[in-house]
């Protein structure tokens, strides 16, 4: 699915719903670095590449709706958002790709990331909305699911729109290889990366 080479343990949905309001905060807290990511790729970026500006400052606002629609959820069953926790699957594929980058450009390499996290993210919302058994959340993860198979396919054609196909697919399926790795290590928890 979307690039993934290895499917998330089926006993993740268990841990996940064992802690609802502890998964809810590591999404809401998900959702906030997805929104300052989009915006530091902007900053960063945006002068020599101005094609990125539009679609991820919509996205920055997009993944901020979807971090209030979360925080709501989590209100209603009493939680609380917390401290933010490192995302060591996040770091972990970061430091991957740095230590394998060679002649990769540091922003395609950015770009690819960022669509193999929303990749992640889709296939955990997919597993959530199939079996969270939960009326209110079911449906939510659905229609995440969705957003997140969208935002993958906007980091991915950014980076061959910038970078080139020829360039951008093999350095998005070492990216996945790497991924794959990452995601068998981490033990399964009540997050979303996790």
């Amino acid at each position: 699915m979307l690039n993934l080479l290895r499917p998330t343990d089926p006993s993740w949905v268990e841990a996940a719903r064992a802690d609802l309001p502890g998964l809810l905060s590591d999404h809401a807290h998900c959702e906030i670095k997805a929104a300052q990511s989009a915006l530091s790729l902007v900053a960063r970026f945006g002068a020599e590449h101005p094609e990125i500006i539009d679609p991820l400052s919509a996205l920055a606002r997009e993944e901020t709706a979807h971090f209030r629609e979360v925080q709501e959820h989590l209100e209603d069953r009493g939680g609380n958002l917390g401290f933010p926790r490192v995302d060591e699957y996040v770091r972990k594929l970061r430091e991957a790709a740095h230590r394998e980058r060679g002649h990769a450009d540091p922003f395609l390499d950015r770009l690819l990331i960022s669509a193999l996290i929303e990749a992640r993210s889709c296939e955990r919302f997919k597993l959530l909305a199939e079996g969270i058994d939960d009326p209110r959340l079911e449906p939510f993860y659905a229609g995440l699911m969705v957003a997140e198979a969208r935002h993958y396919r906007l980091f991915s054609e950014l980076g061959e729109r910038i970078f080139g196909a020829a360039v951008s697919r093999p350095r998005l399926a070492r990216l996945a290889e790497l991924e794959a790795e990452i995601a068998d290590q981490l033990p399964l928890g009540p997050t979303v990366h996790g």
